[in-house]
């Protein structure tokens, strides 16, 4: 049954539809929101025809736009006078509000552009003006540049360096902009004050191939009557050896320019960082500060016992690029919860979550004192810090103190994945005051938020959400502790849901994407991870992440240009895969559906699965991959593009059932719960043999007490293809397990993050404690649960879909997401056999809802506003 959105209705078979939309005395509509290439007020872009997005704000009802006009002007006065001398647009007779691509004159680097933007609602309504935004470019050419790369000829492995300038402008300075990138890690001092917010910058990357630079306004960072000190610390981080590239422009009140350049910071000298590692942490000895280090005055008699000379260096060789994905942040400090005393001065402080960053300490003594931290995920049977599981990663901060007073430090250029924390060196026990937890990740917004009436569902959603968040570091992560934090793009395979429902990733994945492109060779391959530090040539086909990223990023952000700009890129990869079929079916497998429970692997410890074939999952994903190739195609109106990867997409489909359909068990391989939820998840299941299927995978559900046997791949297709075929009590039976094998067993055990095993494990191996991998259940409480769901053929919600499933053991479930539309609201609530739903829904936005009911689904198209549902359910 289909509604049309009426202002009060009731519906036959004792279904009452009651639909209560805003009404406005005072119609208002705005257009706020204004962003550039998804961020709002960028510096240093260099990307030459950028994108714009906004949003509309209304208190009326069914608010759609109808046309828009954009104006870009060289100046804020131009603006102000309606003349956009670089871009008008024109009236352009369109809904789209997010991913307009800039059409007008070449952009020029350094320039600040200021636009705004209108829109229609009809033929006649036109909005005011938008508020004025600004974008700003940055050095768009490799000849921008007019310093190159410097660093210390003669080593000191694993030193911090300190690359130092006194700038003496003589007059008041107007405006000043800084590019830099210092690798492996950099912070940016002026006056002894840091620059920005930004941690372990610059975003990682292949550094033969991109260096991403930030861009800063220090345009009141220095004084104009004496001298200023620039100071640029820099670490080896994922680099290895310190190198610095830096440019500054500071035009002065009388509208002169001076330039700075890496020339002019020559002068170098360690510091009180005597180690920084990544994996092992950082030593610090306070008595080592060099004192002439701030002072503002440069070094004389270079080279000497506290100054060396920085030299040109010829690497890195990669094209330097503008740092558009959100920095790594300190998002949140922490208390800890409690600081026991296990052994005799040796002090544990629960953070009482697992997460990623670092310590901060408070201490005091004499000079000389060694103070010793010790980072962990869990504790061994003697209450000290169990570190087992991190392999080669030592994870131990040191600091040394300089004098009997009162310090505070933590460390620049290391973070830790942890929840506990080991304090060797103190005479007495630390006050929770002495001790701050900075929680680290790349600061992506947080956009998504579940909760129910089941407690086990929000514990499991919060540990989902922790550990997603402890594994953004400018790349996402498989873990943030051990040897490893490397972005694999088949744990992305699973948890892409999960990350884009929860975080604003319209900047993350475009970046991502890029650093997958870097691995990529001129046979098509790419790597298992990227940057490639880790893994394996050619990746694993399961890694269909590589497209996901472009298709998620136009479904959800409108994001086209990403997909057009790489198109071959993907298609490359897709057809490596073909090539290496087989009869249609993919030659070669590495992981495939990993770590299912131990008793379901090729032998005890394995992560393989034995029941589900790696070729079936390897053909399976050259399916997808092809499938999605065909409808990106379509986006960008390649039409022998779309074609052709549909037939080849089909190609598989006949090939994939010919070998691993089971005509005599009516499923597919060996009839498992893996096998069969990803054939049916693919849609390529002939639609006489799908109920056969179902009953299967049902029917193996239950015999294992309503447990799952898939590993990080199947979990989430498990899920939601027994939600979609009838089987929603099963899914929910299976998510709110806690018994082994299930989330509710990693809750039970005192786990606040996903472990990378279904089983509790500490030894030497893979035993994660902070792994995305299993939490595609996240995904599943958003798009059915509360069932929030985009539409690929109405992107950036312009159309979205809202269809709850209602569980017998739940009484209410609200959700939300902020969408480049706006907020997306999605509550139900049971009272007895009624059912009430409310929904909002953003301006510029429409909805198909789908209302449960005793006499089946009842379906009704709705626009902007807040709407209120009721059925009778029984």
């Amino acid at each position: 049954m289909i509604s049309k959105h009426l202002p009060l209705l009731i519906c036959l078979f004792g279904i009452a539809l009651n639909i209560s939309p805003l009404h406005a005395q005072n119609p208002e509509i705005n257009v706020t929101g204004l962003e550039c290439n998804y961020q709002a007020a960028p510096l240093g872009i260099d990307d030459a025809h950028p994108q714009f997005s906004w949003r509309i704000v209304s208190n009326t009802e069914n608010t759609m736009q109808t046309a828009y006009q954009i104006l870009v002007s060289s100046s804020r006065e131009l603006l102000s006078a309606d003349e956009g001398d670089v871009w008008d647009s024109g009236k352009q007779l369109s809904a789209k509000s997010a991913g307009v691509t800039y059409d007008g004159k070449e952009l020029k680097s350094r320039r600040k552009y200021y636009w705004k933007v209108r829109m229609w609602t009809d033929k006649k309504t036109v909005t005011d003006w938008s508020e004025p935004a600004f974008f700003e470019m940055g050095l768009l050419n490799e000849r921008d540049w007019v310093g190159g790369w410097i660093g210390y000829a003669g080593g000191m492995p694993g030193r911090v360096l300190y690359f130092k300038n006194t700038f003496a402008p003589g007059k008041k300075v107007k405006e000043a902009r800084v590019y830099i990138a210092g690798l492996g890690f950099y912070e940016l001092e002026i006056n002894h004050k840091k620059v920005g917010n930004h941690v372990l910058d610059p975003a990682q990357s292949t550094y033969s191939k991109h260096i991403y630079y930030a861009t800063y306004d220090v345009s009141d960072c220095f004084n104009a009557a004496e001298p200023n000190t620039i100071v640029v610390t820099v670490a080896p981080g994922w680099y290895g050896t310190p190198r610095l590239r830096f440019q500054m422009h500071a035009l002065l009140e009388d509208e002169s320019e001076i330039l700075v350049t890496s020339n002019e910071l020559r002068a170098i000298t360690t510091g009180p960082t005597m180690y920084s590692s990544v994996y092992d942490g950082e030593r610090f000895d306070a008595r080592e500060e060099n004192p002439e280090t701030y002072k503002p005055s440069y070094p004389q008699g270079l080279m000497n016992k506290l100054w060396g000379f920085a030299y040109n260096t010829d690497e890195p060789v990669g094209r330097m690029v503008s740092q558009q994905v959100e920095p790594i942040e300190i998002v949140e400090t922490l208390t800890p919860v409690s600081i026991r005393e296990p052994a005799h001065h040796i002090y544990v402080a629960d953070a009482g979550r697992n997460l990623a960053g670092w310590a901060a300490l408070r201490v005091s003594g004499m000079s000389g004192r060694k103070v010793t931290l010790r980072f962990a995920e869990t504790l061994s049977d003697n209450g000290l810090v169990n570190q087992d599981n991190l392999r080669n990663a030592k994870a131990e901060d040191s600091f040394i103190l300089d004098s009997d007073e009162p310090q505070f430090w933590e460390p620049k250029f290391t973070y830790h994945g942890f929840r506990y924390v080991q304090i060797e060196g103190l005479d007495k026990a630390p006050g929770k005051e002495d001790l701050k937890i900075k929680v680290v990740r790349t600061a992506v917004q947080r956009t998504g938020h579940f909760s129910c009436s089941n407690q086990l569902l929000n514990d499991i959603y919060r540990m989902v959400v922790n550990t997603e968040s402890a594994n953004l570091h400018s790349i996402p992560t498989d873990c943030p502790q051990r040897d490893e934090r490397m972005g694999w793009l088949n744990d992305l395979t699973a948890r892409i849901d999960q990350e884009i429902y929860t975080f604003n990733m319209a900047r993350f994945y475009p970046k991502f994407f890029l650093d997958v492109v870097d691995t990529q060779d001129e046979n098509g391959t790419i790597t298992c991870a990227a940057p490639f530090r880790f893994g394996a040539r050619p990746a694993d086909p399961v890694c269909v992440s590589f497209l996901l990223m472009a298709y998620k990023s136009y479904q959800f952000y409108g994001n086209a240009q990403l997909i057009r700009k790489h198109f071959d890129d993907m298609k490359a990869w897709i057809d490596y895969l073909y090539s290496r079929t087989n009869n249609g079916i993919v030659d070669y497998s590495y992981y495939g559906d990993w770590c299912p429970p131990d008793a379901f692997a090729v032998t005890p410890g394995s992560a393989v699965s034995r029941d589900t074939p790696g070729l079936l999952m390897s053909t399976g994903y050259l399916y997808y991959g092809a499938t999605l190739l065909s409808e990106m195609a379509k986006v960008t109106g390649r039409s022998a593009d779309a074609s052709r990867y549909a037939s080849m997409a089909a190609e598989i489909a006949i090939a994939f059932n010919r070998e691993y359909w089971n005509e005599s068990t009516g499923g597919y391989a060996s009839n498992n719960q893996a096998s069969n939820s990803f054939a049916l998840f693919l849609g390529i299941v002939p639609k006489d043999k799908i109920q056969r299927v179902v009953d299967n995978l049902a029917a193996d559900v239950k015999a294992h007490g309503y447990h799952l046997t898939t590993g990080n791949l199947c979990t989430k297709y498990l899920l939601e293809q027994l939600t979609e075929h009838g089987h929603a009590e099963e899914a929910y039976r299976i998510a709110t397990q806690t018994t082994y094998p299930s989330w509710g067993f990693m809750l039970a055990n005192g786990a606040t993050t996903l472990w990378e095993r279904w089983e509790y494990l500490t030894g030497d191996a893979m035993n994660s404690h902070n792994h995305p991998m299993m939490g595609s259940v996240g995904s599943w409480l958003y798009k059915y649960v509360v069932g929030i769901n985009p539409d690929v053929d109405h992107p950036a919600f312009e159309h979205f879909t809202i269809r709850p499933y209602i569980f017998t053991e739940m009484d209410f479930a609200e959700g939300e997401l902020k969408t480049v539309k706006g907020t997306i609201r999605s509550a139900w609530k049971k009272k007895g056999h009624t059912l009430m739903l409310e929904v909002t829904i953003p301006a510029n936005s429409r909805a198909t809802v789908v209302l449960p009911s005793a006499k089946g689904d009842i379906v009704h198209e709705v626009g902007s506003g807040e709407h209120r549902f009721k059925s009778i359910l029984k």
